[in-house]
């Protein structure tokens, strides 16, 4: 897994870069909400892309949420793991090893779902801009 000596010094750093993700995400998909409505609150047609784009940032804030949680399970579980001790871990938790390993994978998997989600939002929404040319 993720090497233990480099948990204390980057591991809630990890966690607080993965929150500030989240809030950005929220913040976004609510801006894109309000401008939508002022949208068509002055009469513009909305696009097929600018509604995907939309779908596509609610999906990018569940995403960034899963992720968030995911990551900060593992950093909860580590430092709990680390501070127990293996044989105080394994007492409470069977296999404590594999369940960190789990949430590790975990944590990547929802980061990189999370960021393709969020590239392809992105791209969305640049696309939506162009064909209104």
């Amino acid at each position: 897994t993720i090497r233990p000596r480099l948990i204390p010094h980057f591991g809630w750093l990890t966690v607080i870069l993965g929150g500030i993700g989240f809030l950005g995400a929220v913040l976004a998909a609510g801006t894109g909400e309000d401008l939508e409505d002022k949208y068509r609150a002055a009469g513009y047609q909305i696009s097929d892309t600018l509604k995907d784009h939309g779908e596509l940032g609610e999906t990018v804030r569940l995403l960034s949420a899963l992720f968030f949680v995911v990551l900060l399970a593992w950093m909860l579980f580590t430092r709990w793991r680390n501070k127990a001790g293996e044989e105080a871990a394994t007492a409470k938790v069977r296999k404590p090893k594999q369940i960190a390993l789990v949430l590790a994978v975990a944590a990547i998997l929802t980061g990189a779902v999370a960021t393709v989600a969020m590239t392809l939002t992105a791209h969305n929404g640049a696309k939506s801009v162009w064909e209104q040319d």
